[in-house]
């Protein structure tokens, strides 16, 4: 019986791949032009770092985390998410503010699987510390708007405030005040809004019909503002925002601003592909200085639904030999082509040149470099253009 994958895990290959890195590569180059340096965080981590960090109130602690305990019974989980790494290690090694760290990797949550959500997924994300102001709210969200737009991505940005922890806490209270009136809560909201209300906001159950008090009500005059500039700022700078009042995010270090990126070609369930705010609090939960910082993370896998852009690749050279007396030259020819920056490849299993030539048409080569004893005695090769039938003999 063969061994297959497990359930909400997936192997990624050949073009899925190829898109994956694509969508890496476009993130990458306009991280690159904001400044940022690029980390590897560990996959394994300790099951404190999430508590302390994500909540233990929340979904992903309570039930999404793989979480084990290790050889020497420490509770290890397999990361669920990427910013408590990043701010761990940011802490750890003494690093100093202000600082622009990204990465890209695998995370893993327990969760049920389905279109665009695995148990294994991949994410993208960027952490900036020691940034406060509504400017460097700005620049968080178009380092995460402009890669979107430059893969042709139609998306909108919805925007909330959960204001200063005194607004917060305000809030709270009332939203508590509020919830305990209303009676159409799945069982886990009837417990979180005891324990922690806001998570009755970020609810993915349907039909919960709330209409709670908006948060702006409970900031100061200052924070408003700087809100209100704040999207101003983004619409001048041609980002499509729209203020969702009950937008809380589902992570309990975010402070301040919160904002999804939403694509409107996928479902309800999978339109989020992208999300962050702001935390400026995690950094001394965590051990270090009081710090500033904002951040965010995309979905790779649900980024790949709606992109359809096709990688580019370099044309495929496929090296055939006539004998296999000439196997030798002609991988000579073959790393000589690679050395020279061309994309090629060759069978080294024995074929007639029959067979070699069809095997290089399957794999859509552009040109076929054929390797005979006579291209092998002047030292060259014979170049075949698969679209036109050109042939041709080149040096080497």
């Amino acid at each position: 019986m063969a061994v297959k994958a497990l359930r909400g895990f997936r192997d990624i290959y050949g073009e899925d791949w190829e898109k994956f890195l694509r969508i890496y590569e476009t993130f990458r180059s306009t991280l690159d032009l904001f400044n940022f340096t690029w980390i590897e965080t560990p996959i394994l981590e300790r099951v404190a770092l999430f508590v302390r960090s994500v909540g233990e109130d929340t979904d992903i602690v309570q039930k999404q985390m793989f979480a084990f305990k290790d050889r020497g019974g420490r509770d290890v989980v397999l990361r669920p998410e990427g910013t408590a790494g990043v701010i761990r290690a940011f802490v750890e090694h003494g690093m100093t503010p202000p600082k622009r760290l990204a990465y890209f990797g695998p995370m893993f949550r327990a969760e049920r699987p389905q279109r665009g959500r695995y148990r294994q997924f991949y994410q993208i994300g960027a952490e900036f510390i020691g940034y406060s102001g509504y400017l460097a709210d700005v620049e968080g969200i178009l380092s995460a708007y402009l890669p979107l737009k430059s893969l042709g991505l139609n998306v909108e940005v919805l925007i909330n405030t959960l204001g200063s922890a005194e607004a917060k806490r305000r809030y709270s209270q009332a939203l508590r005040e509020y919830l305990a009136g209303v009676d159409d809560l799945c069982e886990d909201c009837k417990r979180r809004r005891r324990t922690n209300p806001l998570r009755v906001l970020d609810c993915k159950v349907d039909g919960h019909r709330i209409s709670p008090p908006d948060i702006l009500d409970f900031v100061d005059e200052r924070e408003r503002e700087n809100f209100n500039r704040m999207m101003e700022t983004l619409r001048e700078w041609g980002v499509p925002v729209r203020r969702d009042r009950n937008l809380v995010r589902g992570l309990d270090y975010y402070t301040g601003v919160v904002f999804e990126i939403k694509s409107k070609d996928l479902d309800a369930a999978q339109s989020t592909i992208l999300a962050g705010g702001r935390y400026d609090g995690l950094v001394e939960d965590l051990g270090g200085k009081p710090t500033p910082a904002f951040g965010w993370a995309a979905g790779v896998d649900r980024i790949a639904l709606v992109y359809d852009g096709r990688p580019e690749r370099k044309p495929l050279y496929f090296v055939v030999r006539t004998s296999e007396e000439l196997r030798e030259y002609a991988f000579y020819v073959l790393m000589r082509l690679r050395e020279e920056g061309k994309r090629a490849d060759m069978l080294h299993e024995r074929r007639s040149l029959k067979a070699q030539m069809r095997y290089a048409h399957r794999v859509g080569a552009r040109w076929v470099v054929i390797v005979g004893e006579e291209e092998y005695e002047r030292g060259m090769y014979r170049l075949k253009d698969m679209e036109t039938g050109e042939e041709s003999l080149v040096a080497l």
